[in-house]
This record gives C-alpha cells, structure tokens and sequence, in this order.
C-alpha cells in the first residue's frame, strides 16, 4: 500500500470513530414567556359585559387556564378557560371561538393563556361570557364569532405555565352546578348515572340527533338531571352508555334555559359503581283528594290533636300534606310512618323526598316537619319506640307556596335489619303563627345491589 493512502485511511477511520463516540443531538424544547402584564380579571370583564355584542378598546389583558380540549372531538373551534380558585376572586369561566382545529395542540388543559382584550369583542351568551371577534349574520345581527387562524396567537398567548386539573375542577352536584356562575368551568359531578332510557344506547345516536349531536339526561338520586352532550365527531360517540352510577368530569355549559355537560374524553365518565335503585318508593298518586291518607303498611297517627295526614290532588300529581285549619287544638303532632323497609338487600342506601309549604309564617320547632328513623317501633305506638332525627333539606318560610324542595341524599348505610321513615308534622290550631302547612311527596329510598 502507498504511503500516501496509508495516512489518508488512518485520518478517514479517526474521523469516523470520531463522529460515532458522541450521543445524537437532541433538540432542545423551549418555551418563551409571554411578556403580558395582567390588568383586569375576568370578573371585571364580565360586569362590563351584556347581551350586545361591544367592542374592547383598550390594552388590557386578562389570564385564565384552558380547561377543554378538542382533541377527542367533542369540542369545535371553541377554547374555553377559567381562573383558579382563589380567596380574593370568584371562579369565573368564558370561552373564546377559534376559526382553527386541533387547538389542543398550543392550548392543553391546564395552561395559563394571557388573553389580549384590545380589538377584540365581548357578550353574555345564555349567561356565559365570550370572547372573540364580531359576527354578522345576514339579518345583521351582531354577535360574537371566532377569531381568524391568523390572529389567534395574537389574542390567546400560551404561557410556560402549566397547572394539573386538579387545581381546576370543582366538585358539585347536579342542583347546586346549575348556576350561571360556573358556566365554561371544569366541574365534576358526583353519584351520578345515565337515564334509563340511554342505557345499552350509544352516546351519540343518529336517530337522536339534536343539532349535531345526541342528549342524554344524567340524573341523581333526588330526580335531579343534566344534559350530557356527546358529538358525533366525539372519538367516544359509538361507545355503550354505562348502567352503574358513578363520577362524570367536564365543561358546563348552556343552551336556552339547559345546562348541559361536555366531557373533554371517554376518561372524564368514571362510572365504576353499581346502578342506583330506588327499592323503596311511594309517589302517592294513588291517593284521593282531600281524603285521610290510607296506604297499605303505613301509619298515619294523630299523637296530639284529632287531625291525620289527608291525600292531595292537584293537575294530576298526588301528594300527601298534613293541613292544620280548622281545627281548635293549642298543639298538634301527626305522624305519617312508612311501611317497615329491609336495609339488608342493599348497600350504600340513600333516602330522598321532596316537600312544599303554605302559609307558613314563620320558621319554628313549634311550626315545623321533622324526619326521624326508628330499628324498634311496633307499628302502633310511637312514644314507645325510639326515634332518631335525620337532618334533610326542607322548606323555609321564604320558600315559594307549592314549591317542592328535594331533601338531599340522606345516608341510611348505616342500618342494618329493619326500620321505618316518619314524616312528624308539628303546629297549632289556634295560634295563627303558627299554623303552617307541609306537603309530602315522592319518598325513595336507593341502593345498590
């Protein structure tokens, strides 16, 4: 071998031993800071804000965190974002329309976005707040509409910060999310299952089409329900609704006078519990009008006084009430007791009723419906048994005549053999303070198998 291409071969093999002893280069990922100032909260833009679309015409900026996500589908073109809890400001939520897809992509659940308000426009849309730029439809009609692909990054700057969803989400049941105030939110919503009618249904159905995608009714235990809203674009629209009862996370929002739940993904519907049965029920649509109250197994006992609970009828609903006028008695006290219930069949045994009131005048133990259990009462005799009161919601004075009440999930786990749910209405005939009355209906008791 030449002399010359000796040396060259030994410098080409160095050169390559070379390059192979180093790791590959990977590229470094950076995040650059947004460098926004914050001026106003959401709550300031939001009273500032009406029904009427307005145009923001100054330099201000907000900040809130993403809480949806469109990458499964179920939600288009719209990002919404709310603040963290804090002790100095409320939770407030808004959404912002986006003419753009696969938005998750810049904006994941969790990031702090700095949103540039100036040139921009704000309304209230079924009481929630958006952001965005100005729509005209072809009656013209303002509203706010999506801002354009190219000037999204303009209005919405991601920040390196990024927070869990646990930080977010609130937790609520179904009476108490529906409130305006946590529209565009994280909420989760706990002891819940699906309608009976959704059960062995997909979450979309094509022959349940409502404006693109299907409805389905969450409900509680108190007859309470949401509306869930599933895409047909949703990656999850032709999974089986569940049967059990469980946790369902998502974005609140509303239509109309309907709130209505969004999950951002199949994994926000954590239903892992047995379905919810009422073993117990009593709807007293049996009942006649103004009539004492005889239903098989229970018992309707005047303790003080000479008035019984009487059945009442009104545009077709029946319901019981236990009603004090006429009669000339300083005190009453009438007892209506279910039926002996079995609390051996079931686990995690829940009670719920709901009540109304009229003319009550004023909220007292004298004027009052008390709720009580009892292991021991013979069916006759109700100063021998032994008593224990069950603290439930009921109406007050303030509360609208003839408006029901649902009492709450009252646990009743903790029994075991047999007991009985009385319903102890306290008043007086003379005294006209004190006179009120209290109406009975729809009593359930839940279990699961």
């Amino acid at each position: 071998m030449k002399k010359g291409s000796f040396i060259t071969s030994l410098i080409w093999i160095g050169l390559v031993m070379s390059c192979d002893s180093k790791e590959p280069q990977i590229p470094e990922l950076t995040c650059t800071q947004p460098d926004l100032v914050v001026t106003k909260t959401v709550s300031d833009i939001q009273n500032q804000s009406s029904a009427t679309a307005k145009e923001y015409l100054f330099d201000d900026v907000i900040q809130a965190y993403v809480v949806s996500s469109d990458e499964s589908g179920n939600f288009f073109k719209t990002i919404h974002l709310q603040t963290l809890p804090s002790e100095r400001e409320p939770v407030r939520g808004f959404s912002v329309g986006v003419d753009a897809s696969n938005t998750y992509v810049n904006y994941r659940v969790g990031n702090k976005v700095y949103v540039k308000l100036q040139d921009q426009f704000t309304d209230i849309y079924f009481g929630g707040l958006r952001i965005g730029s100005l729509y005209v439809n072809s009656y013209g009609e303002a509203a706010v509409g999506r801002v354009a692909q190219n000037d999204i990054k303009k209005v919405l700057n991601a920040s390196c910060v990024t927070v869990t969803e646990e930080n977010l989400v609130r937790k609520f049941s179904i009476e108490s999310v529906a409130n305006d105030a946590n529209l565009n939110t994280l909420v989760e919503i706990d002891e819940v299952q699906f309608e009976d009618l959704a059960l062995g249904r997909h979450f979309y159905e094509e022959l349940n089409d409502v404006g693109g995608a299907t409805n389905w009714k969450l409900l509680d235990k108190t007859g309470n329900h949401l509306i869930f809203r599933t895409s047909s674009y949703a990656r999850f629209a032709g999974a089986i609704v569940p049967e059990g009862s469980g946790t369902v996370r998502g974005v609140l929002t509303k239509f109309g006078a309907d709130y209505q739940l969004l999950a951002r993904n199949e994994a926000d519907i954590k239903i892992t519990d047995g379905r919810s049965v009422p073993f117990f029920t009593e709807d007293f649509q049996t009942v006649e009008n103004n009539v004492t109250l005889k239903l098989p197994g229970w018992a309707n006992i005047a303790q003080i006084g000479t008035k019984f609970w009487k059945g009442i009828v009104k545009s077709g609903n029946g319901c019981t009430e236990f009603n004090i006028a006429s009669t000339k008695n300083a005190l009453n006290a009438a007892w209506l007791i279910t039926p002996k219930i079995d609390m051996d069949v079931y686990k995690k045994e829940v009670l719920t009723f709901r009540t109304a009131q009229h003319h009550l005048d004023v909220d007292s133990p004298l004027n009052s419906l008390e709720i009580l259990v009892s292991t021991n009462f013979d069916g006759l005799n109700v100063a021998k048994a032994t008593w224990i009161p069950l603290q439930a919601k009921l109406p007050t004075q303030a509360t609208p005549w003839y408006q029901f009440v649902g009492s709450g999930s009252i646990d009743l786990s903790s029994y075991t053999g047999t007991i009985n749910i009385a319903f102890k209405y306290n008043g007086s005939g003379k005294d006209l303070a004190l006179d009120g009355t209290f109406q009975l209906d729809d009593v359930q008791i839940f279990g699961n198998k």
